[in-house]
């Protein structure tokens, strides 16, 4: 009965600009850089915070139902606040016995030189943690505005686009073999990085907007009728799929590999298909009915893209690049191994060991890594391993609250796929699950979550799936639209 109350106020609030506000962030996102610049992070944060009010401000006359439809989703948003409250509280001053019986090593190195806390690096503390209450309120703002169908197609579509746009980009400035100086950094275009400077990170997006989209597309084969037994309507019907918004996404998705295969990022591309591969092989499992069309289309999703469209722009590059283990010279700069990345998150487990409970502080790896770092020339300034240096920053606490969040949100991809007939929450469930499998696996050698926008992106798509798990079935929709009520 309550949640029958929810879904009829919620059909009266009127917040489409604040849903459109989010779509706008989402696209913004990648271009300066991927964010990664302290400006850009404060552009980041402020249009979070005024998504969140401007969210709050449109149910300001149905509050209650407010925070009924976000109880709703308790689990993940604890998860997810845990780990957003663990900055501020590593800031927290606190006695000389208390830190130095939660964390003797901090107590140690602060002792007779700074006031004690948790955080080795405030400054860097304050804006990591900014960041990621960044990341809970977009959250929480798609768990408000995201209340139908259409609006999560529209969500899932406006993603997609947004990754065209960035294959779209960063395929012509490689094609130009652009060179340039932008936001102070040298941005050199030898292989395909759109947005952001690094290629990984490109990898890291294309791998989330291709989740999605293809998702979304077999979302849209659900929703096909049964195939007449004519043969000329049989025509008709491949005529019609060609010119329909089916194959322009198709067209769409196809670019997109292109992107990823030309950004010759090794786990990037492994990380993808693997995952592509893994969430393709539980969905058919845990259905029970799998129509001819989903099956052909993960099919030819393998074949086409990995056989034709890799051969033709270079996937045998990505492989050449595989097998090599030495660090290489390109463009001037040096280019590590996954070997020797490896490396460096090994070495950052001692960090993990003298720190284990609440870490050095968020988003002080760059400062503390100094004492831990490896025997070589030059500095990382990430672990290039999201695990090792998750760990390190926010102790086993924050890894408790961030793994409980992704594997809440698995399970409730999964429940979906087992459960769920209607097409689209099966569709969005599946890309959810997809982009965070091979965000699994690409994170073992990179630091996708280190970067604003594809950690912003990632948790909007999370929320996606938890959307659509409480989306009506098409038979409750008819009978409520036949009753005249709002869908």
């Amino acid at each position: 009965m309550q949640r029958a109350v929810t879904e009829q106020n919620s059909a009266e609030i009127s917040d489409r600009g604040v849903f459109w506000g989010l779509v706008a962030l989402l696209f913004w996102a990648p271009w300066p850089l991927g964010s990664n610049r302290t400006w850009a992070m404060a552009i980041l944060v402020l249009a979070s915070q005024g998504l969140l009010l401007a969210a709050f401000w449109s149910w300001r006359a149905a509050l209650p139902a407010a925070f009924a439809r976000l109880r709703a989703y308790r689990w993940p948003i604890i998860c997810l606040g845990g780990f957003v409250v663990l900055p501020w509280l590593q800031l927290l001053p606190l006695p000389g016995g208390w830190l130095n019986a939660v964390s003797p090593e901090t107590y140690a190195v602060q002792a007779g030189i700074t006031a004690f806390r948790l955080s080795l690096d405030p400054f860097q503390t304050q804006l990591y943690g900014a960041l990621s209450f960044a990341y809970f309120s977009c959250f929480l703002v798609a768990l408000l505005t995201v209340r139908d169908k259409a609006r999560l197609d529209t969500l899932a579509m406006c993603l997609v686009l947004s990754g065209l746009a960035q294959a779209i980009l960063g395929v012509l400035l490689f094609s130009a073999g652009a060179h340039y100086q932008l936001f102070f950094s040298e941005v050199i275009h030898d292989r395909v990085k759109g947005g952001f400077v690094y290629h990984n990170h490109m990898a890291g997006y294309m791998e989330i907007c291709l989740s999605v989209g293809i998702g979304l597309m077999l979302a849209r084969l659900g929703q096909e009728k049964a195939p007449a037994g004519n043969w000329k309507h049989t025509l008709v019907r491949v005529f019609d799929f060609i010119l329909s918004p089916k194959m322009r996404l198709r067209m769409m998705l196809i670019v997109l590999v292109i992107a990823l295969v030309l950004t010759r990022s090794r786990m990037g591309n492994a990380g993808f298909f693997a995952a592509m591969l893994i969430v393709g092989v539980v969905t058919i499992l845990l259905s029970r009915r799998m129509a001819p069309a989903t099956i052909g289309l993960i099919a030819s999703l393998v074949i086409i893209d990995v056989v034709i469209v890799g051969t033709w722009v270079g996937l045998e590059k990505v492989v050449e690049r595989v097998r090599e283990t030495s660090v290489s010279m390109e463009g001037g700069g040096r280019e590590e191994s996954v070997e020797l990345r490896q490396e460096a998150a090994l070495y950052s487990l001692g960090l993990v060991k003298d720190f284990p409970v609440f870490g050095t502080g968020a988003g002080s790896f760059y400062n503390t890594y100094l004492r831990y770092r490896t025997p070589r020339d030059g500095y990382f300034d990430h672990a290039h391993n999201d695990y090792a240096e998750i760990a390190a920053d926010n102790g086993l606490v924050g890894v408790a609250f961030l793994g409980g969040f992704v594997l809440l949100t698995l399970a409730c991809g999964i429940r979906i796929l087992l459960k769920r007939r209607s097409s689209l929450p099966r569709g969005i469930a599946f890309g959810t699950l997809m982009a965070v499998v091979a965000l699994i696996i690409h994170s073992t050698v990179d630091f996708n979550l280190q970067l604003p926008a594809n950690a912003l992106t990632l948790v909007v798509v999370m929320a996606m799936v938890w959307v659509a798990r409480d989306l009506p079935s098409g038979s409750k929709e008819s009978r409520r639209r036949r009753r005249g009520s709002p869908a």
